[in-house]
């Protein structure tokens, strides 16, 4: 991915630290008509749907995708891997795990699926 400077992206991704989310802002048109929006994404299985969706898509979405992919795991305490892989299972349709075990795994503490004696 070719490396843009930042202040010429029309989006800007932070981390507010009191709210925990990451914040985008992205800035429509230019001239006296250009307006930003702010989009805050309040949890790691929101942004890696986020990242899903704009991944895919043309230069400045992939760029966004990337941006958040960063920001999930610097601010969000993503395991990269787990991330990658919860992104390409939200863009396979035959995916069958849920969002929370791709990124977080099984816990200890939840109960186990029943076993069955053969």
């Amino acid at each position: 991915m070719p490396d843009v400077p930042a202040d010429q992206l029309p989006f800007r991704v932070a981390y507010d630290a009191k709210a925990g989310e990451v914040v985008v802002w992205m800035t429509y048109g230019s001239g006296p008509k250009q307006t930003t929006r702010r989009k805050a994404i309040p949890s790691l299985e929101a942004l890696a749907i986020a990242v899903a969706s704009h991944r895919y898509e043309a230069f400045l979405q992939n760029r966004l995708a990337h941006t958040l992919a960063q920001a999930a795991v610097a601010h969000l305490g993503a395991d990269p891997a787990r991330l990658e892989a919860a992104v390409r299972a939200l863009s396979d349709p035959t995916s069958n795990v849920p969002l929370g075990t791709l990124l977080h795994g099984t816990s200890p503490d939840r109960a186990a699926p029943p076993t069955t004696a053969g």
